[in-house]
């Protein structure tokens, strides 16, 4: 089907930060992906970088600092060498790696302070955190089922500097029975132990390469115009409330020499045993790393034969291994990984990026997964789940005349087997523009257009014909924002389309607008939005400003009104009161939530 050249609107509609202290960072990478509590682990990060800024005079501290790329970690660490601790950010721009646009970004969480004199560590040092929350929703039932559906969360964080930190989580969500089949997780973390640079024990994440050979837990995160290009985290704990696709048990990474090290790690969880290692190889231009893993179930994996997955995995164990490296060499950046698994199938990612000037970013990437390469803790770059993916894929961030940044990503890509929904080998396209102008006086308009082509199995229709319809979204959406003194307004107008090729377009349309006041030890967020859409497939997601470790992003369909409050007070530099009040109105179904949540901190 030729893309048709019908204009037509959606809204993500996804406020600035709010009480959360939810990061302009986190909210783009939500409206791409839409995953909240990813997001919620990128934004647990942030504040606590914020709140107690990373020195990177300390070669020690940077070796865990996620927002900086190994090259980058590196290049810093030679810099400190030769010419001693940095006086100030500007000494960045003399650092490869580092452009204007990365110092700016960088120094809001870092900074360049004397190095303390060596001294023992002291646990009366440390920092406590404790956050607790209770919320329900208003429903016609009675108080013991009220309490029953209600929400509950415990976090409680120990840290030591940098070196040592334990946390405890508690949670029972709306679905869960109290004390059946709660969450709950901790963690001991201990850093830069001699030899040790790190030591989990408990519950914790690995993500090595591109993310093909092994990634447990939550994908990265990338943002439209941004190259896929990936530096695994390696080793490092378990988001705080992501429930799925952890490790539990020990590991810890190893530095066997300036540029060697590795990491060796054991998990009994999620009714399966993950044992493995990871070595690695660091210098200024090239990071090579090598992943072996073996995954043993506790029982048989057994699949339903259906139409779509007889290519699925079936089995008890599953051993794979896979090589990647990244090359920085100049303006440009190659990087790949390849993997195969106990059936001898190939996978493999790859691709460059390339800084023309400062300010100009163009990169590419391709993508081969094999219908049967079977990995259970793969999360490679992919459109969909990623087996049997190909796709290629172009992005382009650019300063444009009048003082416009531009960004773009093209996405094209086919699936040769059948999938879920998708009865036959189907092919897609994926485009994303967005224009950005800031204007004196705190000013800033965007502009955003989507164009999603896909193909689907054509609803209602009898199974045994196999028969698939293309299907286009496109999306347009408007936004201005404006920041004065304590005040901070946006507001959003958009308008959803969604044409499959066998029925009527579907249409959607949201408009509104949030504002944020913060006076001395008071913070409040108040957004309204009215939506209007035909049907779930043009839907709108909504994210709105609410509290640390409780997301809420609901697709908003059918037509109604939605209004959301939340409010904050600090009492003394420890105690900190937050609630939340959220109503949503339409036809005969009002519905209303509510939340309390304090945070002690010592």
């Amino acid at each position: 089907m030729v893309m048709k050249k019908l204009f037509v609107i959606i809204l993500l509609f996804f406020p600035f930060v709010a009480l959360s202290q939810v990061e302009a960072d986190v909210e783009q990478w939500i409206e791409e992906n839409g995953d909240s509590e990813a997001a919620a682990d990128l934004n647990d990060r942030l504040i606590e970088w914020r709140e107690h800024p990373i020195n990177l005079n300390d070669t020690l501290s940077i070796r865990h600092f996620s927002l900086l790329s190994p090259f980058q970690k590196q290049a810093l660490t030679n810099y400190l060498r030769l010419y001693g601790p940095m006086l100030s950010h500007d000494e960045l721009q003399f650092i490869p790696g580092f452009d204007s646009l990365t110092i700016s970004y960088l120094s809001n969480y870092t900074i360049t302070a004397p190095l303390p004199a060596p001294r023992p560590l002291r646990l009366s040092e440390g920092r406590h955190r404790l956050v607790t929350a209770f919320g329900a929703a208003s429903t016609p039932c009675d108080s013991a089922t009220l309490m029953q559906r209600a929400r509950a969360l415990l976090v409680y964080t120990y840290r030591l500097h940098d070196r040592i930190e334990l946390r405890l989580v508690a949670e029972k969500d709306a679905s869960e029975t109290w004390g059946k089949g709660n969450f709950t997780s901790y963690h001991l973390l201990l850093n830069n132990i001699g030899r040790i640079e790190r030591a989990i024990i408990g519950r914790y994440n690995l993500q090595y390469g591109q993310g093909l050979t092994l990634w447990t837990g939550l994908r990265p995160f990338t943002f439209m115009g941004s190259t896929p290009l990936r530096y695994g985290n390696g080793l490092r704990p378990s988001a705080t409330l992501y429930e799925e696709d952890y490790q539990e048990g020990g590991a810890a990474r190893l530095r066997l020499s300036n540029h060697w090290a590795t990491e060796v790690f054991f998990s009994h969880s999620n009714g399966e045993k993950l044992t493995g290692t990871h070595i690695d190889f660091r210098s200024t231009h090239l990071l090579l790393g090598f992943t072996a893993s073996h995954i043993h179930l506790d029982s048989l994996r057994s699949v339903r034969n259906y139409t779509y997955n007889q290519l699925a995995f079936r089995g008890q164990q599953q051993t794979n291994v896979g090589i990647d490296a990244t090359l920085h060499y100049g303006r440009l950046t190659f990087f790949g990984e390849a993997s195969l698994g106990e059936n001898l199938k190939p996978a493999a990612v790859g691709g460059l990026q390339f800084f023309p000037s400062d300010g100009v970013r163009l990169g590419f990437t391709g993508r081969y997964y094999h219908p049967q390469y079977h990995n259970l803790h793969s999360k490679p770059f992919a459109i969909s789940s990623g087996q049997g993916e190909q796709g290629l894929t172009l992005d382009v961030a650019a300063r444009l005349p009048y003082g416009v940044q531009g960004l773009a990503s093209i996405d094209v890509h086919n699936f040769p087997t059948l999938r879920y929904t998708t009865y036959q080998p189907t092919t897609g396209e994926w485009l994303r523009v967005q224009l950005c102008r800031e204007w004196h006086k705190g000013i800033t308009l965007t502009l955003r257009y989507a164009n999603r082509l896909k193909e689907r199995n054509i609803p209602n229709l009898d199974s045994t014909l196999y028969l698939c319809e293309q299907t286009l979204r496109q999306q347009l959406q408007g936004e201005v924002r404006y920041g004065h003194g304590s005040w901070q307004w946006m507001g959003r107008i958009a308008y959803v389309g969604f044409a499959p090729e066998q029925s009527a377009t579907q249409h959607g349309f949201l408009m509104g607008a949030q504002a944020r006041y913060s006076h001395s030890s008071w913070l409040c967020t108040a957004s309204i939005a009215y939506f209007s859409t035909d049907d779930y497939y043009s839907r709108i997601y909504f994210s709105e400003s609410t509290l640390q470790y409780a997301w809420s992003i609901p697709a908003l369909y059918g037509h109604g009104l939605r209004g959301n409050l939340v409010l904050q007070h600090s009492i003394g530099q420890h105690l900190t009161l937050a609630a939340r009040y959220c109503l949503t109105l339409k036809a005969h179904n009002p519905n209303h939530y509510a939340m309390l949540q304090m945070r002690l901190n010592l």
